[in-house]
């Protein structure tokens, strides 16, 4: 960070003394004594700026990340109910066929016993 703020200083130093010609020495020293002590304080500021500016930029970053996880885990928590709800009807629906599957069965046997009982007794009453 040194490094840059030095960078930034001398790029700053070289824009403004040149502009400033035409000072007698005793006044160009103290010039120049003020405009670095001002882009010292332009760097620091810069830099503090840059840096607070890094930090909430990661906070924006951090809270997005919360929410997409915390929408990632209700999604999943989703998924997990509709995946149990469903394998509870699969279940049910085994359960009924089974109990179909041998109810028609003894249906079908009862069936014609009574029919035959009502057409025997219809023909004896003849």
């Amino acid at each position: 960070m040194d490094k840059n703020k030095k960078v930034l200083e001398g790029q700053l130093s070289s824009l403004i003394l040149p502009k400033l010609t035409g000072l007698t020495e005793k006044n160009a020293k103290k010039v120049l004594h003020e405009v670095e002590k001002a882009i010292g304080e332009i760097v620091k500021k810069y830099a503090k700026l840059t840096l607070e500016q890094d930090k909430e930029a990661a906070k924006v970053k951090a809270k997005a990340d919360k929410l997409k996880q915390k929408l990632a885990e209700k999604e999943a928590k989703k998924r997990k109910k509709l995946a149990k709800k469903a394998e509870e009807l699969k279940q049910v629906t085994l359960l009924m066929r089974k109990e179909t599957g041998s109810a028609p069965a003894k249906v079908a046997t009862k069936a014609p016993v009574k029919s035959v009982a009502k057409s025997t007794s219809k023909s004896v009453k003849k």
